[in-house]
Protein backbone atom coordinates (compact mmCIF):
# COMPACT_ATOMS: atom_id res chain seq x y z
CA UNK A 1 0.00 0.00 0.00
CA UNK A 2 1.23 3.43 -0.93
CA UNK A 3 1.80 5.74 2.10
CA UNK A 4 -0.20 8.43 0.26
CA UNK A 5 -3.22 6.09 0.37
CA UNK A 6 -3.19 5.97 4.19
CA UNK A 7 -5.49 8.29 6.04
CA UNK A 8 -3.91 11.27 7.77
CA UNK A 9 -4.99 9.76 11.09
CA UNK A 10 -3.07 6.55 10.39
CA UNK A 11 -0.05 8.49 9.13
CA UNK A 12 -0.05 10.58 12.32
CA UNK A 13 -0.37 7.46 14.47
CA UNK A 14 2.53 5.79 12.66
CA UNK A 15 4.69 8.90 13.10
CA UNK A 16 3.82 9.10 16.80
CA UNK A 17 4.64 5.43 17.30
CA UNK A 18 7.91 5.81 15.44
CA UNK A 19 8.86 8.88 17.48
CA UNK A 20 7.98 7.09 20.73
CA UNK A 21 9.99 4.01 19.84
CA UNK A 22 13.00 6.00 18.68
CA UNK A 23 13.00 8.14 21.82
CA UNK A 24 13.26 5.08 24.07
CA UNK A 25 16.68 4.80 25.78
CA UNK A 26 17.19 1.27 24.43
CA UNK A 27 16.51 2.53 20.89
CA UNK A 28 19.02 5.32 21.34
CA UNK A 29 21.59 2.88 22.72
CA UNK A 30 21.01 0.58 19.75
CA UNK A 31 21.26 3.45 17.24
CA UNK A 32 24.55 4.58 18.81
CA UNK A 33 25.89 1.01 18.76
CA UNK A 34 24.96 0.57 15.10
CA UNK A 35 26.61 3.87 14.20
CA UNK A 36 29.79 2.95 16.08
CA UNK A 37 29.86 -0.45 14.36
CA UNK A 38 29.22 1.02 10.89
CA UNK A 39 31.98 3.61 11.41
CA UNK A 40 34.56 0.90 12.06
CA UNK A 41 35.70 -0.62 8.74
CA UNK A 42 37.50 -3.48 10.50
CA UNK A 43 34.39 -4.56 12.41
CA UNK A 44 32.24 -4.30 9.27
CA UNK A 45 34.77 -6.33 7.26
CA UNK A 46 35.00 -8.93 10.04
CA UNK A 47 31.24 -9.38 10.08
CA UNK A 48 31.10 -9.67 6.28
CA UNK A 49 33.91 -12.25 6.20
CA UNK A 50 32.30 -14.26 8.98
CA UNK A 51 28.80 -14.18 7.46
CA UNK A 52 30.09 -15.02 3.98
CA UNK A 53 32.15 -17.93 5.33
CA UNK A 54 29.26 -19.17 7.46
CA UNK A 55 26.85 -18.96 4.50
CA UNK A 56 29.28 -20.84 2.26
CA UNK A 57 29.87 -23.61 4.80
CA UNK A 58 26.15 -23.97 5.50
CA UNK A 59 25.32 -24.13 1.80
CA UNK A 60 27.97 -26.76 1.19
CA UNK A 61 26.81 -28.85 4.16
CA UNK A 62 23.21 -28.69 2.97
CA UNK A 63 24.34 -30.05 -0.39
CA UNK A 64 25.83 -33.01 1.47
CA UNK A 65 29.46 -31.95 1.27
CA UNK A 66 31.69 -32.86 4.18
CA UNK A 67 33.79 -30.07 5.63
CA UNK A 68 37.42 -30.77 6.35
CA UNK A 69 39.01 -30.22 9.76
CA UNK A 70 40.86 -27.10 8.59
CA UNK A 71 37.61 -25.43 7.52
CA UNK A 72 35.95 -26.33 10.81
CA UNK A 73 38.88 -24.93 12.80
CA UNK A 74 38.87 -21.81 10.64
CA UNK A 75 35.15 -21.39 11.31
CA UNK A 76 35.61 -21.70 15.09
CA UNK A 77 38.51 -19.23 15.05
CA UNK A 78 36.55 -16.73 12.98
CA UNK A 79 33.47 -17.16 15.16
CA UNK A 80 35.55 -16.52 18.28
CA UNK A 81 36.98 -13.34 16.74
CA UNK A 82 33.51 -12.21 15.63
CA UNK A 83 31.92 -13.03 18.99
CA UNK A 84 34.57 -11.16 20.94
CA UNK A 85 34.55 -7.95 18.91
CA UNK A 86 33.40 -5.21 21.34
CA UNK A 87 31.45 -3.25 18.71
CA UNK A 88 29.60 -6.34 17.54
CA UNK A 89 28.90 -7.41 21.12
CA UNK A 90 27.52 -3.98 22.00
CA UNK A 91 25.39 -3.78 18.86
CA UNK A 92 23.95 -7.25 19.43
CA UNK A 93 23.37 -6.67 23.15
CA UNK A 94 21.62 -3.36 22.59
CA UNK A 95 19.43 -4.94 19.91
CA UNK A 96 18.52 -7.74 22.34
CA UNK A 97 17.54 -5.11 24.92
CA UNK A 98 15.41 -3.24 22.36
CA UNK A 99 13.59 -6.25 20.87
CA UNK A 100 11.14 -6.69 23.78
CA UNK A 101 10.02 -3.09 23.33
CA UNK A 102 9.39 -3.71 19.64
CA UNK A 103 7.56 -6.95 20.43
CA UNK A 104 5.36 -5.19 22.98
CA UNK A 105 4.54 -2.45 20.46
CA UNK A 106 3.65 -5.06 17.83
CA UNK A 107 1.47 -6.90 20.34
CA UNK A 108 -0.39 -3.72 21.27
CA UNK A 109 -0.89 -2.82 17.62
CA UNK A 110 -2.16 -6.34 16.90
CA UNK A 111 -4.68 -6.07 19.73
CA UNK A 112 -5.93 -2.71 18.46
CA UNK A 113 -6.31 -3.71 14.82
CA UNK A 114 -7.38 -7.30 15.62
CA UNK A 115 -4.78 -8.66 13.18
CA UNK A 116 -1.30 -10.05 13.67
CA UNK A 117 0.76 -6.93 13.05
CA UNK A 118 4.03 -8.89 13.01
CA UNK A 119 2.75 -11.12 10.20
CA UNK A 120 1.46 -8.09 8.29
CA UNK A 121 4.83 -6.35 8.64
CA UNK A 122 6.70 -9.49 7.61
CA UNK A 123 4.57 -9.80 4.45
CA UNK A 124 5.12 -6.15 3.47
Amino acid sequence: MNPNELSLEIQDAVRALSDALLSDPQAKDYQEAVTAFENDPEAVALEKRFMDFYTDLTYRQQKGERLNQQEIQQFYAMRAEYSSNPLIITRNDTLSAFKPILAEAAEQISAQIVLDFTELARAA
